[in-house]
């Protein structure tokens, strides 16, 4: 799922400099390269299977599943290549098509908290079979997958990642969290990296939960930026989205 939308400004909580952060470009780069992150890019819904994309949509989140104050905007999708695609799917131990596949898909619009720390997308692929869906599943669920993340946007992918997310991306740091954080018969993996723009850093943290159920596989993208996201929303949010699909 790609992002692309415009979230105004983060304020920095009170321990960082106090002034307010220019994040746009931080925030629009991100979730620009949040379907880099899904381990194979958002495609564009074919004529064939119009009627599977419509009832996929049926099970994307929505504006109400989110508490009081939040927003929603517009999301836009793309198809820009994973960085270090085929090292990543090298050190995982599948092949390079798994990670690049473009598979089509629905997306929910961004959803944005009222203080814009806190942001959740939503999206569905339909494979062309269970089983194609299921390969695409285990490579988030591979014991390897985060620490190969690691290496590969530390290493190989960096310097296109970094030019993805506009510059000033640092150590990025990608491990799993407890499968009880989220619904049953997830996995996920949760992204930590600083952002610098203007001489101000912003932490990030991205989580990725995913889940698959026949052809569809739909993937929860959690975002927070200078604050950790909410263990008790993330459950309710992909318990939600898990029961629709």
């Amino acid at each position: 799922m790609g992002h692309d939308r415009e979230t105004g400004r983060i304020r920095v909580s009170a321990w960082q400099p106090r002034r307010v952060v220019p994040a746009k470009s931080i925030i629009v780069g991100l979730l620009a390269v949040v379907a880099l992150l899904l381990l194979g890019t958002v495609g564009v819904a074919q004529p064939s299977g119009a009627s599977q994309l419509s009832k996929a949509k049926k099970s994307l989140l929505v504006l109400a599943d989110l508490p009081k104050g939040w927003t929603s905007s517009k999301a836009s999708n793309s198809n820009a290549p994973f960085p270090g695609a085929a090292q990543l799917a090298s050190c995982i131990g599948v092949p390079t098509s798994v990670i690049t596949y473009n598979a089509p898909s629905v997306s929910s619009p961004d959803f944005s908290s009222k203080n814009q720390l806190l942001s959740v997308g939503d999206s569905v692929q339909v494979y062309r079979s269970s089983k194609a869906a299921q390969v695409d599943f285990s490579s988030y669920a591979n014991a390897k997958t985060p620490s190969c993340m690691t290496a590969d946007l530390n290493g190989p992918g960096r310097a296109e990642f970094d030019a993805q997310m506009g510059g000033g991306v640092g150590t990025v740091t990608v491990t799993r969290t407890p499968a009880s954080d989220y619904a049953p018969h997830s996995t996920n993996f949760t992204m930590f990296l600083p952002v610098t723009t203007e001489g101000v850093t912003v932490n990030v943290e991205l989580t990725v939960v995913d889940y698959v159920k026949g052809r569809q596989e739909q993937t929860v993208v959690l975002s927070a930026f200078q604050s950790t996201f909410p263990t008790s929303l993330a459950r309710h949010l992909t318990m939600v989205a898990d029961g629709r699909i």
